[in-house]
């Protein structure tokens, strides 16, 4: 899927976050502080960013997901076997979607109400279906 076809499904949520937003929104300060962390291939778009603070934010691009909290954890999308999320993500104030991946589980910080769209994002560069956790976090 084409990075300006998950930009436009983003704008069009109209949502009101405070920490998640585009990569191109993003103010240049903060994504230098990203860009010294990671390293972009050059084949590789940004997409969606939360960023809290200089230690904890996560970016997912088109074929990535950066998650630094302290420290980086990064995750292929093609290695990514399972994604999963609470029945009780629509009340919870925190929220968090369990990545699987290399017998490994990231669970995924997201802003309140930020889940709708990043499970339609996360849908489409996967192609995996979300799980529902009956369990909460």
């Amino acid at each position: 899927m084409k990075a300006s076809i998950i930009e436009a499904k983003f704008r069009r949520n109209k949502l009101e976050l405070k920490h998640t937003q585009l990569w191109k929104t993003l103010d240049i300060f903060k994504q230098n502080i990203v860009l010294e962390n990671i390293n972009l291939s050059t084949d590789e778009s940004p997409l969606i960013i939360s960023f809290i603070n200089n230690i904890e934010w996560w970016l997912i691009t088109d074929k990535t997901i950066y998650n630094f909290n302290s420290s980086l954890s990064i995750i292929l999308l093609s290695d990514i076997s399972k994604i999963e999320i609470s029945k009780d993500i629509k009340i919870l104030n925190e929220n968090y979607l369990n990545i699987y991946y290399d017998k490994k589980i990231l669970p995924l910080k997201l802003e309140q109400k930020s889940w709708i769209i990043i499970i339609e994002i996360l849908k489409h560069l996967t192609h995996l279906n979300i799980s529902v956790n009956s369990n909460s976090n």
